[in-house]
């Protein structure tokens, strides 16, 4: 019975450990988005994890949000033509607040064009 125990709490971990290193926007993640390449992005996300929150240290951004802060205009245009949420907030903070923050004045016009909501 212990053993039982023992095994579905390390599988139990072990699922959780996993979870939350998906989680991480990695190296190569970032290197896609800053490229503003459309096609690195793709074979670094999957459709489902263009409106995920992943997390650089303390802080979390969604592509859309990581994107808007470096001003990669075409993952921009790309994620919003595939109907992510414009303003869906990482740690309190919308892509559109994030281009601001970035001095991307360009892309808080294009955010604001698309439908983005100052809050």
């Amino acid at each position: 019975m212990k053993k039982i125990i023992s095994i579905t709490f390390l599988f139990g971990l072990f699922l959780f450990a996993n979870m939350l290193s998906a989680q991480q926007l990695t190296q190569a993640k970032m290197k896609a988005i800053n490229s503003d390449n459309v096609a690195a992005f793709k074979k670094q996300f999957a459709p489902g994890d263009y409106s995920k929150c992943f997390t650089i240290g303390q802080e979390s951004y969604s592509p859309l949000g990581f994107s808007s802060l470096y001003g990669s205009r075409n993952i921009i245009n790309f994620l919003l033509d595939n109907k992510v949420d414009i303003n869906k907030k990482c740690k309190d903070k919308t892509p559109l607040q994030l281009a601001e923050m970035g001095k991307g004045v360009e892309t808080a016009k294009l955010l604001i064009q698309r439908g983005a909501v100052r809050n």
